[in-house]
Parts: structure tokens; sequence; C-alpha cells
């Protein structure tokens, strides 16, 4: 029992260990509602033919129930399945629920529709497509027709002749499904077949034989035979027909580039941004991007309207069961589900007598629509659906429980829904683009849920930290007596410790009494578990929690030893959510038929006696430190005890020279046997670092190219120039990285040719932090390169390098535009084991690299992703190809990690004709580099470590510099100069420690900007307090700062002038850093424009600006400032920048910056109290 899971009451869990008892739930007494997203009833429990029904996204498609060995469509069983008709949801609208009937929590009083969707089994059949296509099921060899849609004769024009007594699909039971196409489509359908993996061939092209009109065909394998969805094609299409996955997946190629181009740490950019690419793709008028959340309840957190008629549902919640389970892994078996016409009645599908079992048509992209989500969405407004899937690792999710959202290692992280007022076909290429668009946003996710991560196991290290100096004294008093104290470990209003009957309470804790009450309670309740958690006492049971009112409402206790408690108490959090209509809506039945709700007003629920959910990583803090308490308590001989700790802690410091030590000897070990070039130059451009391996590839040994000159003796005169600039950019601090140069190489003293290398700069510092040198790391591209150049000057000798087994030459592969793989050298054989025979001709994505049943392995799907965006780009001539981290499982199941560039082919015309593959394998020396490369990341979060104990170590200083001022703003000696001086260092010391506490561990960055101040001050103190601190860069570039503050402005107003000023001077010191030598800088305020602008009473618009002479600020940088998506930018600038846009936000304002009149500006509109009255103010506009 020791690593039983820490679970809080309102249902989140936390993977980590604990002791013997573990956290657990209190049974939950109140009722529960049954919610799903078509509409209120109750199911016929009389219903003969419910264990016939099926829904994957909520479709309730029925097949006929068998009849004396065969399949038949009696009226009775229509009329038994009308009466249930839409008993669950059709997810693929992925908003609305149930208003279903109130049931009691006992198991034993579930309603017959609870236990329906609880039995999975009776949701496996369906027999129903839509009438936009048709379907046929064929034997995989022979073709043979097993089951067939109503409408494919007609459309597929079968050579049948039907009659009244014997309809045309009864006839086409059974022949050959070949017949219905042309010579060349049946060649095109087997060897389609013949794949492996039917997604990466999907869609094919097929001709009618009789009529020659084009069909996509969509495959699937089944347990029956091959399963074919028939879509019609176009032909007024401007674009050729789209074919096979590959090309498919071009068509989402600028979405992917506008993904990529996104900065990391703004999911609600990264969700608008998907939202609108897709709506571009499909032309729906509406797509919102629906995320569930812990508790399995979705919210839409993004939205792109083309019809503004539409509503809109930005920020509506919904209940977890408005997609049940067997919903959601629906949505993981099939990932786009659309829905054309609601308002077309179904074609049902006929299946051949000698099939045992009923056909499931999960994988069917034609899956039909029951009547009561046609109504449903008749009530919406809404004609046509598409629903796409989106997947995360479930490693990064480990707070969610529902297994039902996992399959294989994925979660079901939320979907993109699309609504559209009118009936919408999409075909199927483009579903087939956005699908590959939601795997890349996948990638994404997993990548912001990375981040989210490592910034937790941050916090939990400072946690250790703060546990180890707890561990230094006297348990457990110690704990709530001294700083830092329990209320430090995690984020609380209040914590209390009870041991030996006595309270020690801190912050806006209960009393004494009410404490001891909550531990009788605990004990009572839940004597089973050494910790407890809520967000609720009042939902949790706790009968006297309106005693203790909206001041405390979440807990965390832990029942470290013998009945002893540490509690930590959060108060109420005011919120409100919106669901989309009533969260508990009684229903009505009627004629034992199931009525979606007609209603889809807004429903607002006030969230009260509830405070913020407790997280994961501060459940961990709690459990961590009871575990700790309870093993120190269990020690009798304390001096033993703190001997030990002492001594204990002493060894780890010891242990972490010794790391420290052996990391940077075996990281210039590894520097310097490294079979990668590396060198390093001084901060004048001479050699002071040259390794084994440069030396060998260049011919000149290492005691003679110390003390050169790297950029007039050994590069080559045509990589001068780039290696200057490379230089200069790295000693400014700005490392470059896959630059190409070239190196002179000698041999035996005489020139012999030149070294082609790409290399990346990081650059080198010395305790002070300044730039002495600059380090480069290199990679030798030479036979590459001429490689290339010999495919360009001679295809024979372009077809000798391919099939050389010369172990210098760089294993290489190549696909045609079709996507198969039409070259495969000796060295792509060595590396993986597969013969050129064995590979030649099948798809390279999917066939050859693939998941499942491919001859090389992927590590995982999103591996998969990565390595379609690499080949679309390079097909497409985009220039980030190159050197991307590559691996998959060779035949003989070594793991192999490569480096992969991608270069397209063309032909003599200049037409792209595939893409070439560089394989370049990681050596021993290079996996020992990486590994280096994680303990110097180690050592880096020892660095933060050391980092936050300077900014404690600095409040002591800043103190002292408060007292000062404050002793001379108290002396009444000072002029009026020398007061305004004083009020300006007052204002620089605010800021200082503003800017000191958001540098702080305890809380994320956006959280900080939430806390500001609301207090009266004066503007001017603010504006020179922004421009002193530009002062000193200004003076050493000879440039004029200027104030600009009229009379009528020099008020009083309120608002929070740190943050302001904070704002001011980063657009101070930027405007200077892009002014020229002797230039200008102007810092002015004034009333703003009053145009369309909505204000309150006392408030006044005011405008700050930032004028400054010279050419103006990069486009990058004012991409950034202004927060377009796409704006890149790195450094300091970017970040000073993207900081000011979002304090911008946090203080409501607008921030711009223009080029008008011969000057640029930055701009600041902000709506501030003024401390006048109305009139004066209005005076001071017209003055």
């Amino acid at each position: 029992m020791e690593n039983q899971l820490f679970v809080s009451k309102n249902g989140s869990r936390s993977n980590n260990r604990e002791s013997s008892e573990g956290f657990q739930i209190p049974p939950s007494t109140s009722k529960r509602y049954y919610q799903g997203s078509l509409g209120s009833a109750q199911l016929n429990p009389t219903n003969s033919y419910l264990k016939k029904k099926s829904s994957l996204d909520g479709n309730l498609l029925l097949n006929a129930p068998p009849n004396n060995g065969e399949n038949s469509f009696s009226e009775n069983y229509r009329q038994n399945a009308n009466s249930i008709s839409g008993s669950q949801s059709d997810a693929s609208t992925g908003i609305g629920r149930w208003r279903g009937q109130e049931v009691e929590s006992n198991p034993s009083k579930l309603s017959e529709r609870d236990n329906l969707i609880k039995n999975q089994e009776y949701f496996n059949v369906v027999g129903e497509i839509q009438a936009f296509g048709c379907l046929l099921v064929v034997e995989e060899v022979t073709f043979r027709i097993l089951s067939i849609s109503q409408n494919a004769a007609e459309m597929l024009e079968l050579p049948v002749q039907s009659s009244q007594q014997t309809p045309s699909w009864e006839l086409a039971l059974g022949m050959d499904a070949r017949v219905a196409f042309t010579p060349a489509s049946v060649q095109t359908l087997e060897k389609a077949t013949s794949s492996q993996d039917f997604t990466v061939v999907s869609p094919i092209m097929l001709s009618i034989r009789q009529s020659g009109s084009p069909m996509y065909a969509i495959l699937h394998r089944t347990e029956h035979g091959i399963m074919i969805d028939f879509e019609p094609l176009q032909l007024e299409d401007p674009e050729r027909p789209v074919i096979g996955a590959l090309a498919s997946h071009k068509l989402a190629l600028k979405a992917v580039a506008r993904l990529k181009s996104l900065s990391l740490g703004e999911l609600d950019v990264l969700c608008t941004t998907v939202a609108e690419e897709i709506a571009e793709l499909t032309g729906y008028d509406r797509v919102m991007v629906y995320r569930f959340h812990e508790d399995e309840h979705g919210e839409v957190i993004a939205e792109c309207r083309n019809n503004l008629t539409s509503e809109s549902y930005l920020g509506i919640h919904f209940p977890a069961t408005d997609i049940p389970p067997i919903s959601r892994r629906g949505f993981i078996e099939t990932r786009v589900r659309m829905i054309v016409d609601a308002k077309m009645e179904g074609v049902p599908v006929i299946q051949h007598s000698k099939l045992n079992n009923h056909l499931n048509l999960n994988c069917c992209t034609l899956r039909g629509v029951q009547g009561c989500h046609r109504e449903y969405l008749s009530n919406m407004s809404v004609n046509a659906s598409l629903v796409l899937s989106a997947f995360v690792n479930s490693e990064n999710t480990p707070n969610c429980n529902p297994s039902s959202n996992r399959s294989e290692g994925r979660k079901l992280w939320g979907l993109v829904v699309c609504h559209h007022m009118d009936k919408c076909f999409v075909p199927y290429p483009t579903r087939s683009a956005c699908e590959f668009l939601m795997q890349v946003f996948g990638v994404h996710l997993n990548k912001e849920l990375d981040l989210a991560n490592q910034l937790k196991t941050k916090h939990i290290l400072r946690m250790q930290t703060l546990l180890c100096d707890m561990l230094l004294r006297e348990p457990p008093v110690a704990l709530v007596t001294q700083t830092p104290n329990i209320s430090d470990i995690v984020k609380c209003d209040g914590a209390a410790l009870l041991y030996q009957g006595v309270c020690w309470r801190l912050g806006s804790s209960p009393s004494d009494d009410q404490i001891r009450n909550v531990a009788e309670w605990l004990l009572h309740h839940h004597s089973g578990s050494s910790g407890f958690s809520t967000d609720s006492l009042l939902h949790a049971g706790y009968p006297r929690a309106e005693e203790l009112g909206e001041g405390v409402c979440g807990l965390i206790a832990v029942n470290f030893c013998d009945n002893n408690f540490l509690m930590w108490f959060r108060g109420h959090t005011a919120r409100d959510v919106k669901w989309g209509g009533a969260k508990h809506d009684e229903c009505a039945l009627s004629e034992n038929k199931l009525t979606p709700r007609k209603s889809f007003s807004i429903f607002l629920e006030t969230v009260r006696m509830r405070s913020k959910p407790w997280d994961g990583v501060e459940l961990d803090a709690v459990q961590s430190l009871n575990l700790i308490l309870r093993s120190a308590m269990q020690e009798h001989d304390e001096s033993r005890r703190r001997q030990l700790v002492r001594t204990r802690v002493s060894e780890l410091r010891l242990q972490r020279v010794d790391e420290i030590n052996q990391v940077a000897n075996e990281t210039v070990r590894i520097i310097e046997t490294a079979t990668v070039p590396i060198l390093a130059v001084d901060n004048k451009g001479y050699i002071n670092g040259w390794n084994m391996q440069i030396a060998k590839l260049t011919g000149v040994p290492v005691d003679k190219a110390m003390g050169r000159s790297l950029v007039s003796e050994l590069v080559m005169e045509e990589s001068r120039q780039t290696a200057q600039s490379l230089l200069l950019s790295s000693m400014q601090g700005h490392e470059e990285s896959d630059v190409e140069i070239q190196l002179k190489v000698w041999r035996n003293g005489i020139p012999a040719g030149s070294l082609v290398m790409l290399v990346n700069s990081c650059v080198n510092r010395d305790v002070n932090d300044k730039i002495v040198g600059v380090c480069l790391v290199g990679q030798d591209i030479t036979t590459q390169k001429i490689v290339l150049d010999k495919y360009i000057r001679c295809e024979g000798d372009y077809r000798t390098i391919i099939h050389s087994a010369n172990p210098l030459i760089p294993p290489i592969l190549g696909m045609d535009e079709y996507g198969a793989c039409c070259e495969w050298s000796t060295g792509m054989v060595r590396l993986t084991g597969c013969p050129r025979n064995e590979v030649i001709g099948k798809l390279l994505l999917g066939e050859v690299f693939g998941l499942e049943m491919a001859m090389l392995t992927l590590i995982d799907e999103d591996a998969m992703t990565e390595l379609e965006i690499v080949v679309n780009c390079a097909m497409e001539g985009h220039d980030d190809a190159d050197n991307h981290p590559f691996t998959f499982i060779a035949r003989d199941g070594r793991r192999q990690d490569v480096l992969l560039t991608v270069s397209k082919r063309s032909d003599v015309e200049g037409r792209v004709t595939g893409v070439f593959c560089f394989l370049h394998a990681l050596n021993r020396d290079v996996q020992e580099a990486l590994k280096a490369q994680a303990r110097a990341e180690s050592l880096a979060r020892t660095h933060m470590e050391q980092l936050e104990g300077v900014r404690e170590a600095l409040g002591a200083p800043l103190e002292g510099m408060s007292f000062v001022l404050s002793s001379l703003d108290r002396s009444g000696s000072l002029n009026p100069d020398q007061m305004q001086l004083v009020e300006t260092a007052v204002a620089l010391q605010d800021q200082m420690c503003l800017m000191l506490s958001d540098i702080g561990e305890d809380s994320s960055m956006d959280d900080t900007f939430t806390d500001l101040q609301r207090v009266e001050f004066s503007l001017v103190t603010v504006l020179n307090a922004a421009l002193s601190q530009g002062s000193s860069l200004a003076l050493a570039k000879g440039q004029r700062l200027l104030r600009s503050v009229p009379p009528r402005l020099r008020i009083r107003v309120i608002g929070d002038p740190t943050r302001l000023q904070q704002v001011l001077a980063s657009c101070v010191r930027t405007a200077i850093s892009y002014t020229p030598l002797s230039g200008w800088v102007e810092l002015r305020v004034d009333f703003g424009p009053l145009n369309d602008v909505c204000l309150q009473e006392g408030e006044e618009l005011l405008r700050f600006q930032v004028a400054h002479s010279g050419d103006g600020l990069p486009g990058q940088l004012v991409q950034v400032l202004i927060g377009r998506r796409g704006g890149a930018g790195s450094g300091q600038q970017a970040m000073a920048l993207r900081l000011c846009r979002k304090l911008v936000q946090v203080l409501g304002g607008e921030l711009g910056y223009s080029f008008e009149s011969g000057q640029c500006c930055f701009r600041l509109d902000l709506s501030l109290p003024i401390k006048q009255t109305a009139q004066t103010t209005e005076n001071s506009r017209n003055n």
C-alpha cells in the first residue's frame, strides 16, 4: 500500500507515492443528473431490441434483427427503434446535453439507460450510411461483394437488372465488384488493396466503367473483408484530384507553417489559430475548439465564425455526460466525423447471409444520422457538422482518469467541432488534411504540456529545498513558528498545526475549537486515510461547513502521527460558469420517445462555498512533508537525528561539488575526443580551442592552430564574410545555428581543398558573465555537398555514389512525387537491414517508415507527424528541413538515432519530382555529449536555486534603501528638486522589489500580473522614473532624452504606478537601443481622443508616447509588440516587449507602434481615474 494514490474530494488525482492509508474520497450522498448531448427523455423499458443498437459518436444506428438466419428491416423493429431514437447523443456536435431524469447515485437504482450505456457490447453494430456516398464490403482476394448499401448499384452503375421482385442491390450481392470500374481503375484498386496500411494510400480515384464518372474510394480493413467508402469527386474543382495521404496533407501546409511559427506558452493563440485555419480549409460557418477538463466536462476555449449570424459558444461549459464514455472511445477510433446534411434520410446497408456477425461500420466515413439528432441540429439551426479529435500523450496528463479517453499512450484532449447552417460537403482529401493538421496541433499541445510539467518540476525542487530547511529544526512546532513555515509549501489563505491538543494557527484560519471539530470529523469519517483534500467542505459533507463561512472552503489535512494534524485552508473563490442551458433541467417524456431540448439559452451558475482546487504539485509537496515528518517523529534521539540530518546535508553538498567537477572534466574530455569538429576563439578572433577531430579533418595540428586568426588564416576566401558576421553576432550574445562555412585543408603542409561545415555557435563567459569568446560546434557536410554536386553535374556519377559501399558516404534515400521510395542506398541497407528490392516502390511514409505494420517502426505517432511535416516542407522548398532528430527501430530491433536532412528533387524544368533524405548517424561520442548536456541542465537547475537565494538576499539591502529614503522624506529640509529626486528613487525601489517578486517561483508570471495596485500617484513621478532608467544608456550614445508634460496633466491619478512605470521604461530603453548616435528620444503624455471610447465616470483616456529618431524597430519586434500571430524574435528586447504587451493587457490598455512624420513612436492608451472633479477635467481638456 506504499504507492496508494493521493485522491482529492473533487476527483482529481496525483500519481505520487504516499504512506499506507493514502488520501480518500469521502462518499457522496448527493444526487446526480444524467446528461447528454441530444436532449431529454427516458428509455422505453419495454423495447425488445435494445441490445441491437450501437453508438460510436453518439449516433444510434440500428441494424435489422436476425430473422430465420437472414437480416430484414421489419416495420415492427423500425417502430421500436424510433421509440428510442436518439437515446444517446450524436457527439459529432460536441455540444449539448441530456436533460435526463434525476436518479439516485446508488448503483442498484440506476435507470435502464445507465445500464445500457455501461454495456459496451450493445454499441457495436450499425446499419445506415449517409446518402451522399455509397458503400461496399468485398472479399480481400476475389472482390466478391459481401455487403452493399442500397444506393450502391445505382451510383456505381453495376451491371444488374432490377425488378419489382428483386432490387438491384440484392442482385449485386456475391458479384465481383471490379466489373464496375475501368481496367486502369481495377489495377489501381488491386495495387491499393495490396498495401499493408490503407490510411496512407487512401483516397484513390476510380472511374466508373459505363459513364467514366470519377469517384474517391476510401479503404478500410475489417474482420469481414475490405470496406470501401465511395464519395463523389467534383470534376469542376480547379485542383486536380488528390490521391493518397501525402498529397492530401499538402493541402494543410500553409496552416502547418503557421502553427510552427507560434511560440510556446500561448495556448489560447494556438487554439484560435487552429480554429481559423480549419475554418479557412473547410468553409464551415462556426468552428470551435472544445477542451475536456479533468472531471471530463467540456468547455469551448476558442472559436472562429465565418458566418457572424451564427450563435457564439465561446466560453460555454458543458457537463461531462454530454459525450458519454462510449462516444469518447468512438472519437479515439475514428478521428474525423462528418455529417453532410442532417435532413437527408439515411441509406440502409445490407449484408450477405454468409456473414455470421453483424456488419460493424465503426471506421466508415459515411455513418448515418438518427432522427433524434436531426431534430437536435434543427433546433440549433445547424444542418451539417464536422468533428476532429485532438490527442496528447497520456504521460502529460497524470491527473486525468477517464479510461474512455485513453488509447495506447494517447489521451483524448478535446475536439474541434465545425457547424454549418446549410448542408456542407467537404471532400475526403480536405478532411484528411484537417486530420493531419490536428496531428500537428497535438504535437504542439504536447510541447505546451511538457513546458508546464517542467515548470512544475522546478517548483517541486524548490519545495524540496524548503523541506530540507525544515528538517534542521525541532519538528513539528517549528513548522509554524519559524520561517519558512508550512504556508510556504502550499498557496493557501491559512494553515494550522494541531499537536498534542494545542493549536498553532497561521493566516486566515478557523478558531481553535473549529480546528478541533474538523479533526474529530476527519477521524470519525476518514480514519482510513492519512490525508484528505477538498475544495469544498460543504460538498464533502462536513456538517459545520456553514459555520466556517466562505473564509474556509478548501482543506488539505494530514494526520502525521497519533491524531496530530497539519492543515491548510483556502477561502471561497467567486466565479461564474456559463453552461449551455440549465445544468440540472428536468425533462418531459413524450410518447415514450426521446425529445431533444429546444432551448440553448445560456445558464449562468455562480459557484459558492468552493475554493480554488488543489493541484497535483501542491498535494505532492504536502504528502512529501507528511512522509518526512512521520519519519522524523519516529526518531527518539533528537540530537542524533539533527546530527544525522546535518551530516547528510554536508554529504549531499560535497557530492554535488564532486558531480560538478566530474561533469566539467567529462565535458572537457568529450570535447577533446569527440568525433564532431569543435573549435573556439577568444574575443579577438584568435583560436584558443581546437579538438582532435577538426585537427584531423583540416590537417592542422592543435599546437599549430592555437593563436592563429580564424577568419584571415583558416577560413576559405568565399566564407570569410560569413564567418566574420557569425563571430560578431555571437560576441554580442546572439547565438547562431546551422551556419555553413568552409575551412582550408592541408595535407602534409600542402593546401588540399576545403572542409564544409555546418556550425552552431555558443558564447563563452567568465565568472562575471562577460563574453570572452565563442565556441563553434560543427558537422562535416563535405560528403553531402559532394554528392549533391556530382548529382547535378552527372546522373551517372550520382548513381555510382548512391550505390557505393564507401562508409564515408552517408545513408541516402529518395522519394518520388507520389510518396513512393525510389532510392535506397547501400548505406541505408547497412543502417536499417532492409534490402533495396523490398523497399523500392513502397510508400515511404506508412509502409517503409510507420507505426504498426511498417518495415521500420517509429517510436510514436508524433514522430510520424514530424516526419510528414519535414518531407512536405522540403517538397515545397522550405529551408527548415535540415538536421531534424529522427529515431526509428531497425529490422534487427536496434534503435537508431539519426539526424535527417531533406532536400527537394527537381527535373531540368524546375518541377519538383520528390525529395532526397540524408541520414547522419549519431555515434557514441555524440550520445555521450547529449548525456553531458543533460547533466549540464541539471547543474543549471542548481544555479536557479542559487538565484533564488540571491533574490532572497537582496531583500535586506532593499529594506535598508527604503529606510534611508523614508528618513530623507521625513527630514523636511529638502527643496522641491531634491524631493522630486527622492520620489523618483522611491518609485525605482518599488519597481525593483516588484520585479524581484516576479522572478520568484511561488507563482507563475501570469498569476503575478493579476495582483494590480490601485493607489493614487503623480504622473510626473512615473515619467521621471521611467526616463531615469534610460539615462545612462542615452548618455553613452550621445542622445538627448526629452520629457513633455502639459501643465494641465501635472495631476494625480489612481492606478498601478509601478506596472505603468515598468512598461514605459521598457519602451524608452528599446527606443534608445534603436535610435542612432546623437539622436533623440522623447517621452510625452496627453489626453487621448475620445472617439468611440466608453469611459466610466471620473475616468480619462491618457495617451503616453515614446517618440524617437531613426529608422525604427525591426519588423519582427513590431510583430512581437503588437502581439500579431507569427511574430517571432529572441533576445532581451523581444522578451521585454512580450512582457510589456502582457502588462498592458492586464492594465486594460492598448499598445501600438507607428511610423509617421519622419519619426517612430510607441503609443500606449490607458484609461485611469483622475483625482479631480469631472468639471475640472473638462476644463483641462479645453485648455
